[in-house]
């Protein structure tokens, strides 16, 4: 049971982060022609890949996944990758499109994993 509430804690966490992730792409879209914005991007997934480094699970074959753990959480930050226009702007709208649109599959795909767990919890204590 603790393994898949620390599985529920993580979904959840990752939902929350995916949802603040669709803020940010929307601040940054949003001001995509504002004189010195510099995008904003929210950092989740290479925390949690760090938090889970060296954990280890006894596994019972090869091909099964380990325990992810916790994460370590998300923090947000410029993005300065992107070329910067004539008025100090560095917002470039078509990744922040590619960006929301992953983000909302991410999100999605999250969703139906928790839903998913839901339902196989409420079929075994009604079945």
């Amino acid at each position: 049971m603790v393994a898949s509430e620390n599985t529920y804690s993580l979904l959840r966490q990752a939902m929350a982060v995916s949802n603040q992730r669709a803020s940010l792409i929307s601040s940054n879209i949003a001001n995509v022609n504002t004189a010195n914005y510099k995008a904003k991007q929210i950092i989740f997934e290479s925390q949690l890949a760090d938090a889970t480094q060296g954990l280890a699970l006894n596994r019972t074959h090869k091909a099964h996944m380990g325990y992810l753990g916790a994460s370590q959480g998300a923090y947000v930050t410029a993005n300065n990758t992107g070329a910067v226009k004539e008025n100090g702007n560095n917002v470039d709208l078509d990744s922040e499109m590619d960006n929301q649109a992953m983000n909302t599959i991410y999100y999605e795909a999250l969703e139906k994993q928790i839903s998913g767990r839901l339902s196989m919890r409420n079929y075994v204590i009604n079945n």
